[in-house]
């Protein structure tokens, strides 16, 4: 209990830090050599790094605040939250996977992989070091992520598509912590369940329109890439919605809260912001419950994700001089919290 008062606290203080929506609208607006004024230590302000050295800078941040997080728990309590935080090392891996696919170098591939010590099991050097996808997914098969080597593997020798590759990898990295949260304690999986419902129904219905939308798979194939999970777009819904052929039709069978959510959105563009609206709503409801519960954690470390990827939206928008208009679409859409 004295931990979890410790861990109240701290989740309590780290929140009141992210940037309020007047902040992330300033930034937008403001000069860049003013938006050190918004805070994030020096990160704003420092207009002549590279997009990546800010972002590994402020996930270097995010990374220590979750050891401070993640330091009193036990159990399959902490080992649920450090497999979310794996999901970094899955962005490696397939940034490692495209690499290799283009024929890259290994110091070029090396140059856009986000730095995560201590928080990597990933073998990086040993992956760089293969000469082909298949031989990566062999040596993949002796880490910590066999069983989704295992996955992609198949999936990629069947296939040889770089986007069945990446659902393989995503799908089964999915998987694994939807497994991980099924053991975690009653009273904590249920304040969990309302993040995990509108996360997981994000994924599967962006997942469901682009395989079957613009990819043209067969409603087998495209349902064969999702994750049942036992939320409101569960395994019958799915199955339902998969024989679709149009957008309106899969939305015009949603259950409620979604239908209503996503009334009349003319495309797969307008769906994911309305869902990264409503998941940033549901964290910062789970952030006001006035007891500790892991999904207060949960919650902070999802907001804190967003934010990140709002602002190097920003960021890089402003160094592209692109319009405000064209930004704050960027940004909100950006949003996203899959790897």
């Amino acid at each position: 209990m004295k931990d979890y008062a410790y861990l109240n606290t701290r989740v309590a203080i780290l929140a009141s830090q992210l940037l309020s929506e007047s902040q992330l609208t300033a930034l937008l607006t403001q000069p860049q050599h003013h938006t050190g004024q918004l805070r994030r230590d020096e990160l704003l302000n420092e207009t002549k790094l590279e997009p990546m050295v800010i972002e590994q800078a402020w996930l270097i941040q995010i990374l220590a605040d979750f050891q401070v997080l993640v330091r009193p728990l036990w159990g399959s309590t902490r080992e649920w939250l450090m497999y979310w935080f794996h999901k970094f090392d899955i962005a490696n891996l397939k940034t490692i996977v495209r690499g290799k696919i283009a024929g890259l170098e290994a110091e070029a591939i090396r140059a856009q992989l986000l730095e995560l010590k201590p928080f990597t099991t990933l073998p990086i050097e040993q992956l760089l070091r293969t000469e082909d996808i298949s031989e990566l997914l062999r040596r993949l098969e002796e880490s910590s992520y066999a069983s989704i080597a295992r996955a992609a593997r198949g999936v990629f020798e069947k296939e040889h598509q770089l986007y069945s590759l990446d659902a393989a990898i995503d799908r089964h990295y999915l998987l694994g912590f939807i497994q991980r949260m099924r053991i975690l304690e009653a009273t904590q999986r249920k304040y969990l369940l309302p993040m995990l419902h509108i996360f997981m129904d994000r994924v599967n219905l962006l997942w469901l329109l682009r395989y079957r939308l613009a990819y043209h798979l067969s409603a087998a194939e495209t349902y064969y890439l999702l994750i049942p999970a036992g939320s409101r777009l569960n395994r019958q819904l799915l199955q339902r919605l998969v024989e679709f052929n149009s957008l309106a039709e899969v939305l015009a069978n949603l259950p409620e809260p979604l239908f209503s959510l996503l009334a009349e959105a003319e495309s797969t563009f307008v769906v994911d912001q309305r869902l990264i609206q409503e998941t940033k709503r549901v964290a910062q409801l789970s952030l006001k419950l006035h007891n500790f519960t892991l999904a207060k954690i949960f919650a902070y470390v999802l907001l804190r994700e967003m934010e990140m990827r709002h602002v190097m939206a920003i960021i890089k928008g402003k160094k592209l001089n692109l319009s405000q208009d064209t930004i704050v679409l960027a940004a909100t859409s950006s949003a996203a919290l899959l790897v």
